[in-house]
């Protein structure tokens, strides 16, 4: 993981953003062959101000959010960050792939709030039709099952369930552990419509796969900023 560092001018209220490839060069396809443009972000922006106030604002670690994925170069993302004792946010945005980050600093919090839970319903129901050919499990039995699952997951309250300690390749989809508990409520709904050694498979095989991905719920998070008073706006390129 590259690890970068927000630095802002006090007397400009100029950010930068400086990583460990802020020396690589840049690349172009022009007239037929690559130009190599040797670049040094750190250098300019130092130069620039010289003798000025400088402040490293940390960056608060998992607060990054954004509708696009991650390697997505053009969109607008946020995250973070602390400057002295005051919590900022720090908006980034791109409008084409040629041209710099724009940054937006904004005093407040982000307030991420999860939506509601769903699951891979179509997937897991191939997953039963093949684990249950043995046990001669019904398609339609199958199919009830899942529908009674997925309706089960999307009542279920984020705040109660264990969130997934990975990320997706899009920050904006936040992944949870389902429990004993789940299995258990999808199950009594489900005796209406399966026998004894039905329920006896389908408890097993839920148990012993809950951690896995398939049977792991998601949600799409909603994100807001909680901002105290106006804020000032900043360009640079990032690197």
């Amino acid at each position: 993981m590259i690890e970068k560092q927000l630095i802002r001018c006090v007397r400009c209220n100029a950010l930068a953003l400086f990583s460990s490839v802020d020396r690589s060069p840049e690349y172009r396809w022009e007239q037929g062959k690559w130009k190599v443009l040797e670049r040094d972000d750190q250098a300019q922006f130092l130069q620039a101000h010289r003798g000025h106030e400088l402040e490293k604002l940390r960056i608060v670690k998992d607060s990054f959010i954004s509708r696009q994925n991650y390697l997505e170069p053009v969109g607008t993302s946020y995250f973070e960050a602390i400057s002295g004792e005051q919590c900022v946010v720090v908006k980034r945005s791109r409008e084409t792939i040629l041209a710099p980050q724009r940054y937006e600093l904004i005093p407040g919090r982000l307030r991420l709030t999860p939506g509601e839970l769903r699951i891979d319903g179509s997937a897991i129901q191939k997953a039963f039709e093949r684990e249950f050919s043995c046990l001669q499990l019904p398609p339609d039995k199958v199919n009830r099952f899942v529908q009674q699952l997925e309706e089960t997951v999307s009542r279920l309250n984020p705040e109660e369930l264990k969130r997934v300690p990975f990320e997706s390749h899009n920050p904006s989809l936040w992944y949870f552990y389902l429990d004993g508990g789940v299995v258990d409520r999808v199950l009594e709904k489900s005796m209406e419509f399966l026998n004894k050694r039905e329920v006896s498979g389908v408890d097993e095989f839920l148990r012993k796969n809950l951690e896995e991905p398939l049977f792991m719920a998601v949600a799409e998070i909603d994100f807001q900023i909680e901002s105290s008073q106006e804020h000032k706006k900043t360009e640079f390129q990032d690197p």
